[in-house]
């Protein structure tokens, strides 16, 4: 059964950030909040992958809430190379905990940039596992990030947007191995794979608790 979700604005930083939050209010397995790609190049709450993760994760009994981060549809502000934009995540992740019980489980996911700013946040918040969709190692400067929570990372083998060797090397380089998921035909946007990544979300946080 689909969750109802709704599209509220609340205080952020900067100024207003949009936000897209469903189950808040239910008695669920977990929180799960979900980082958009990158902002410059269209990236937005709405992106097709982070739509597929999130119906996933409702589906497996999460709350959820997608947000856009600074500068990105309705929300305020404007584009702050990742720092500003793990402000705007602490924000939301402290009002989606105020709209439920605080002592509920925290997953950060995110895809592409998303996914960076998720890693790098997720000590800070104390999120209790992590979900990476493509995760930009190529990109960005991932070399310190070592998650210590359990954590899960899903990557195409035909991206053309991340190098999908530097994630794996990334990824064999972890004291703590995450969960990994390869799909070897799947592109960066995962064109006519989504079938594919919904189930394998659905997976990897089936023992979430």
């Amino acid at each position: 059964m689909q969750q109802k979700s709704q599209v509220q604005m609340i205080d952020g930083v900067v100024g207003k950030l949009e936000v897209r939050a469903s189950g808040l209010s239910e008695n669920k397995k977990g929180l799960a909040v979900i980082c958009h790609p990158h902002t410059l190049y269209g990236g937005t709450m709405d992106n097709k992958v982070v739509v597929t993760v999130e119906k996933a994760l409702q589906q497996q009994g999460f709350a959820t809430v997608c947000f856009n981060f600074r500068g990105a549809g309705k929300s305020e502000g404007a584009y702050d190379e990742g720092k500003g934009e793990q402000a705007d995540l602490a924000v939301v992740v402290t009002w989606a905990k105020e709209q439920m019980d605080e002592t509920a489980h925290l997953l950060l996911a995110g895809f592409s940039f998303g996914s960076f700013v998720a890693t790098q946040a997720h000590e800070d918040l104390q999120a209790d596992a992590l979900l990476l969709v493509a995760p930009p190692v190529s990109l960005y400067d991932f070399s310190p990030l070592q998650p210590k929570v359990p954590w899960h990372v899903i990557q195409g083998g035909e991206d053309e947007v991340i190098e999908a060797q530097a994630v794996l090397d990334w990824v064999r380089k972890q004291p703590n191995q995450p969960d990994l998921y390869w799909r070897g035909q799947a592109s960066h946007f995962f064109h006519r794979q989504l079938v594919w990544l919904r189930g394998v979300v659905s997976v990897a946080v089936n023992d979430f608790h």
